[in-house]
């Protein structure tokens, strides 16, 4: 829910909750016209090859034993077109300044899931799975309830997560081969 008290575990995560509060404080002192949109974890095309989506099709393209966790990670995958269509929204809908909104799929899916998700449309990949240890303090879950986008951005995701990870795919076809 966008409206829980967030819990930062990384620099990272602290800056965009810091980020976030700042943002909260100018629209409520100042009347600062802001929309702020928690995004989980965009895929799609021309993402960063190090990031984990691109190194699985990687691995799987070229048919490589890869090293993965055991999988068991609950995650929330958005398509990048989603995405965008998220942030248009916040830019046109009227009434909503000072709305924080979360950005994603709204199902969770595991890890290990999306990898033989992977491995299945590319018809290839050999997962080792538990070859890579997870990392101190992992967060095992981490999806959204996107009812609130829905209702107040008039929005939802319309590419589903295998559709997403063919596009994905193609894309990377010619890079990884």
């Amino acid at each position: 829910m966008e409206n829980l008290r967030e819990s930062p575990i990384s620099p990272y995560s602290l800056g965009k909750v810091a980020s976030t509060h700042f943002l909260q404080m100018l629209h409520r002192t100042e009347n600062f016209p802001v929309v702020i949109l928690r995004l989980f974890l965009t895929y799609g095309p021309g993402q960063d090859s190090k990031r984990f989506i691109p190194q699985i099709i990687r691995g799987c393209i070229r048919d490589e034993a890869f090293p993965t966790t055991a999988g068991e990670q609950l995650r929330d995958f958005c398509y990048v077109e989603d995405t965008a269509r998220a942030i248009l929204q916040a830019l046109i809908i009227s009434k909503i300044e000072g709305e924080v909104f979360n950005i994603s799929s709204g199902e969770c899916i595991l890890i290990r899931t999306v990898i033989e998700n992977i491995c299945t449309l590319t018809n290839a990949g050999k997962p080792q799975y538990g070859k890579i240890f997870y990392r101190p303090k992992e967060n095992m879950a981490l999806y959204a309830d996107i009812s609130k986008a829905n209702k107040l951005l008039q929005w939802k995701p319309i590419i589903s997560l295998v559709e997403g990870l063919k596009k994905t795919i193609n894309y990377y076809e010619n890079d990884y081969a």
